[in-house]
């Protein structure tokens, strides 16, 4: 097995548990983390209605229109799956290129929220978002890097980086 394929299936591996098994932020009892927006969208989360179907509310309540609104939702449900689908990264490399690019990408958007400015009033939706109950205190894992950015996040762009990477090498 080449470099290419392996570094695809470790940042998928890194994707996927930045996304579902380590907390991006958070504190005791609520963390931001990819099951946070699983629940917010489809149901049994804090956000009350859900993300789909409070999606004028929302928009609203961020002074954004609501198209914009709809697109983010889909980059982040895009984002949900990305990590599974960088796995076919090993056989397609267009296909592992572009799923490594949402993980990148989401996990810079949260970099950049807690250490810049520059999302401005679009940081309000990363916490609608992801924000999601912590299971017994302990799942999904918080582990605190440093002003309140967990792990995750950084998980998520060096899966990302290291998938995009893995899929620009030459094959085997």
């Amino acid at each position: 097995m080449g470099a290419g394929k392996i570094l695809v299936i470790i940042g998928a591996i890194l994707s996927i548990l930045g996304t579902y098994v380590f907390g991006i932020y958070g504190g005791t009892g609520a963390v931001w983390s990819g099951i946070g927006f699983a629940l917010n969208t489809f149901g049994a989360g804090f956000a009350d209605p859900t993300l789909i179907a409070g999606a004028a509310l929302y928009a609203g309540a961020m002074s954004i229109e609501i198209w914009m609104y709809y697109i983010y939702l889909i980059i982040f449900l895009v984002f949900l799956v990305a990590g599974i689908l960088q796995f076919v990264g090993v056989k397609s490399r267009a296909v592992g290129l572009i799923f490594s690019l949402f993980p990148l990408g989401v996990g810079i958007m949260f970099i950049l929220l807690f250490y810049t400015e520059i999302l401005g009033i679009i940081s309000g939706l990363f916490a609608l978002f992801f924000i999601g109950p912590q299971f017994a205190d302990i799942f999904p894992i918080l582990i605190d890097i440093g002003s309140g950015i967990g792990l995750g996040a950084f998980f998520l762009v060096g899966g990302g980086a290291l998938g995009l990477i893995g899929s620009i090498l030459p094959r085997d």
